[in-house]
């Protein structure tokens, strides 16, 4: 049975994972509605999507049966153990979008984009990862297709009968959420729902 899949949001990164998704097998994912904030922009990604449903809010993309500012921050972590991390984003400059990792061992890179990588150098050697071929489809970020290995393991959780990914748990997603919560505040970051 094919995993129905609902849409949040119109903007680029997804329309390429849309994209991604078309790629493969209708039997296994289909996308079956999309909901914006605004109607007229759900129906217009709907129509270029090929997506049966578009709604004007989230709430009611929920409801659907077939569904289940600083312009540069950097944010220093600690850990237990005396290790540290950091990381900077901007809504404004180009940043590198890679990752590594120092220690007594050594160190290991992944390189941009970190969000889909496709090349890891650990300890000088560089290694390389393709990505699935895509032909003819077009994305808005680099690596796109990369989303294809997050719509597989969704279903192979389901098709488990897990609730949460064993690769990142809930209670990890939960955390990093806790901790980019953190850091909008700290930056003064504020919206509507905010509680004083």
């Amino acid at each position: 049975m094919a995993l129905r899949w609902g849409i949040v949001s119109v903007g680029l990164i997804s329309s390429d994972f849309t994209t991604a998704l078309r790629t493969l097998p209708r039997s296994e994912h289909q996308v079956v509605a999309v909901a914006a904030r605004d109607l007229s922009r759900a129906k217009e990604f709907a129509r270029k999507h090929d997506i049966p449903k578009a709604y004007g809010s989230y709430e009611e993309l929920a409801k659907d049966p077939n569904v289940g500012v600083d312009d540069t921050v950097t944010v220093l972590l600690q850990y237990p153990g005396g290790v540290h991390g950091s990381f900077t984003c901007s809504i404004t400059a180009e940043l590198s979008n890679g990752n590594s990792v120092s220690g007594t061992k050594g160190m290991a890179q992944i390189l941009s984009p970190c969000w889909c990588p496709t090349e890891l150098v650990v300890k000088g050697e560089r290694k390389e990862f393709a990505l699935p071929p895509a032909p003819g489809k077009e994305f808005n970020f680099t690596h796109g297709m990369g989303m294809t290995y997050e719509a597989k393991h969704v279903r192979e959780c389901l098709r488990k009968g897990l609730k949460e990914s064993p690769v990142i748990p809930l209670a990890e997603s939960e955390l990093l959420a806790d901790i980019l919560e953190e850091a909008r505040k700290a930056i003064g970051v504020t919206f509507p729902q905010d509680k004083c």
